[in-house]
């Protein structure tokens, strides 16, 4: 089936956010007839910029239709609108006002979903490529497989496409109102704003054992303006490298790749022990974040970043991506295959933390950071040793 998707973007109170990105839709290849929709939701300071803005720039490429809503919808109301739309239209491409797009996003868009159009397990995608894991907001790549693509069982809220049938399959499930506490997914996604229809999309798929397509160089990046879900005025982890070559795009089918992550950003097990055999044994979790609960964990290993008693082996977490010292089966102590059941309780955890303030440290504080974390490290400050 040949698609031409609608691109559809949810703007609210951000005229220079709106304007960048259009800018960066005029400059689109490989598109023609095309309709783009400018859903505005209401502004109740009365400020008109938005909408002048949006009725003011030209579209090129096909028919322009401005929306302009008189109700004050919210976030989550209004991206489930806009997504409504590709039911009327077959098709669309969902990009919030914060974002600004690769020349090629409508023609990788067209392509992913022809691509996609008939596997019932893909339930949308991105354009844009993860440079960090959500939860932690640690640097994140996925293993390559040869492919320009891979899968995650996370959706893509900066960036993505949808087909009609993909949509419907979610409204369907959504509308049924279920108990997204019941199904398991990080904590931390659950306690996100009610304003996020996000944490909906990750229960979904994490419900119905389905995927999002994710391109390996981004279409798509994102500025982290300030906006109804983020505060930030200086943090810039949400852009990506963008793409700036179009076709021939290397695609994928997810039953073959071993590129497969679950909603915590982890690779999926039995993609593991495709590529390293001697795991073949075990039945285990991974959990190289360190963000799942092992009290919920069904199997009886686990591959951790936290403490452990008694681990069966280790790992090094020099390779990267840190999945790479898995897989390649290099031998050290940074994660550690153990049961589950000797995995120290979180409070006596501090491998996880250690990670994510040396992070910090060597990211955002450049100077001084190096020594501070030396000086952290030498008098252990987040050590604490915990005895059985």
């Amino acid at each position: 089936m040949k698609y031409n998707p609608v691109i559809v973007i949810a703007a609210y109170n951000r005229p220079e956010s709106l304007k960048r990105l259009l800018y960066s839709i005029s400059l689109a290849k490989q598109i023609t007839d095309t309709k783009l929709i400018i859903s505005i939701d209401k502004n109740d300071s009365g400020d008109q910029s938005v909408r002048n803005i949006a009725h003011a720039f030209n579209w090129t490429f096909g028919e322009k239709e401005v929306i302009c809503h008189e109700k004050r919808m919210g976030l989550k109301n209004h991206i489930l609108l806009c997504g409504d739309l590709s039911i009327k239209y077959g098709s669309v491409i969902m990009l919030e006002d914060d974002l600004f797009v690769s020349p090629y996003f409508h023609e990788y868009a067209c392509q992913a979903l022809e691509y996609y159009d008939r596997d019932s397990v893909i339930a949308g995608i991105s354009l844009y490529s993860q440079p960090v894991e959500d939860i932690t907001e640690l640097p994140f790549t996925a293993i390559h497989d040869g492919s320009d693509v891979y899968f995650m069982q996370f959706p893509s809220s900066w960036g993505q496409a949808w087909s009609a049938d993909q949509w419907k399959a979610f409204r369907t499930w959504f509308d049924t109102r279920p108990d997204i506490k019941s199904i398991p997914i990080s904590d931390v996604i659950l306690n996100w704003p009610e304003s996020s229809w996000k944490k909906h999309f990750t229960a979904y798929l994490a419900a119905t054992n389905k995927y999002f397509v994710y391109p390996r160089v981004s279409l798509s990046s994102n500025f982290n303006d300030p906006g109804t879900n983020y505060a930030s005025l200086i943090n810039h982890d949400g852009q990506a490298v963008l793409r700036l070559q179009g076709s021939p795009y290397r695609f994928a089918d997810l039953a073959t790749s071993f590129s497969v992550y679950d909603s915590y950003f982890e690779l999926l097990p039995e993609h593991v022990k495709k590529l390293n055999p001697e795991l073949e044994s075990y039945s285990f979790e991974m959990d190289l974040y360190g963000n799942k609960n092992s009290d919920t964990i069904q199997t009886p290993y686990f591959i951790t970043s936290k403490d452990a008693r008694n681990p069966v082996r280790g790992f090094k977490r020099s390779l990267k991506p840190h999945d790479m010292n898995v897989a390649l089966n290099l031998e050290g102590d940074d994660l550690l295959l153990c049961r589950t059941a000797d995995i120290f309780p979180l409070r006596h955890n501090t491998r996880k933390e250690v990670m994510k303030y040396k992070y910090f440290f060597t990211r955002h504080l450049p100077g001084i950071r190096v020594q501070l974390y030396k000086s952290f490290a030498k008098y252990k400050i987040f050590s604490f040793i915990y005895k059985a």
